[in-house]
């Protein structure tokens, strides 16, 4: 960024020009990083291709196809993560796609403005080999100016382009031992450089914090907790409230570790109150291949008006 200023070229740069410029400079410095994790397991690269679909309390079906490319420096303390996504929008203009996840932001009475924002919503396939099948980040929906029975007036709409850049990162505080469980935190920062016009993004930033809590029971099983906080970008004219969220699950190795399979709840705040909070159950299938391959086929059942009525995910990722 130093010498765009020193060139007097910074009053040019779009906020989301700037922001996707950080997120590339993040990728170089994953790059330039001393090898300092395990040798076999220095990168990892893969993508997770979802379809969910629909209404959240409008008269319409609402379907997204969220791809996310993804490169992951493994460390033997944590991870730094850059997801780079691409997303499909087909439904109403009153749903924003927010962290590859569609969101109401629009009904009866509002001023028409189409954005809105979630905490951080991504499925990694493994959290690197230590604890299993992570849990997904969240999503939450918005309400805007208006009682959350109305209906909806969007319009129909369809749209593709690129998405939210996100920056992740990961670091265990401490290693299952004894009674001990797996603790690790995690941080994350959205970088807005979806369309917020197209619908595919809220056009601002987000950040949060998350805590990661895993422990292996008997017979094989995994208990897992997991929670965070996000700070909201807020829109100009829109109030938004700051988001929290949880998810608890349990996993099953299967094939002498080879595969697991875990089972979750999770819930996250909506950020207009008066809105209800989103809710929703998700299977997951995870495969070690050989040579550093790694598949996922996740499943998810909406259980409040919130969350999408469905949605599979299909990820593939190779450690090298």
């Amino acid at each position: 960024m130093r010498r765009f200023v020193e060139a007097g070229l910074e009053t040019r740069l779009t906020p989301q020009t700037r922001y996707t410029l950080c997120a590339l400079w993040a990728m170089a410095m994953l790059a330039a990083t001393p090898a300092v994790s395990r040798a076999a397991d220095e990168w990892q690269v893969g993508t997770a291709p979802s379809f969910s679909s629909g209404k959240y309390g409008t008269d319409t079906r609402t379907e997204v196809l969220h791809t996310p490319i993804t490169a992951r420096r493994l460390f033997d303390d944590g991870d730094l993560t850059l997801v780079f996504p691409f997303t499909c929008i087909w439904g109403d203009s009153g749903v924003t796609v927010v962290n590859g996840t569609p969101v109401r932001t629009e009904r009866i009475g509002s001023s028409g403005s189409s954005t809105g924002t979630t905490t951080d919503r991504s499925t990694d396939a493994a959290r690197d080999g230590r604890t299993g099948t992570s849990a997904p980040a969240g999503r939450t929906t918005a309400d805007v100016a208006a009682p959350p029975d109305a209906s909806a007036v969007g319009t129909s709409v369809s749209a593709c382009g690129m998405g939210d850049i996100v920056v992740r990162g990961r670091y265990y505080l401490l290693d299952e031992r004894a009674w001990m469980p797996t603790i690790a935190v995690r941080a994350h920062v959205k970088a807005p450089t979806a369309s917020a016009e197209r619908g595919l993004g809220t056009g601002r930033p987000d950040e949060g914090l998350a805590l990661e809590v895993s422990r292996t029971l008997a017979g094989g099983f995994m208990a897992m907790v997991d929670g965070g906080y996000t700070v909201i970008g807020k829109p100009v004219g829109e109030d938004f409230e700051n988001s929290w969220w949880y998810d608890v699950g349990v996993g099953q190795n299967l094939a002498g570790g080879a595969a697991n399979l875990s089972v979750f709840f999770s819930e996250y705040r909506a950020i207009v109150p008066g809105f209800a909070n989103a809710r929703d159950i998700l299977v997951a299938l995870s495969v070690k291949g050989s040579s550093g391959w790694r598949i996922q086929v996740s499943g998810q059942r909406g259980l409040s008006e919130g969350a999408p009525d469905h949605g599979i995910t299909f990820s593939a990722g190779r450690r090298f």
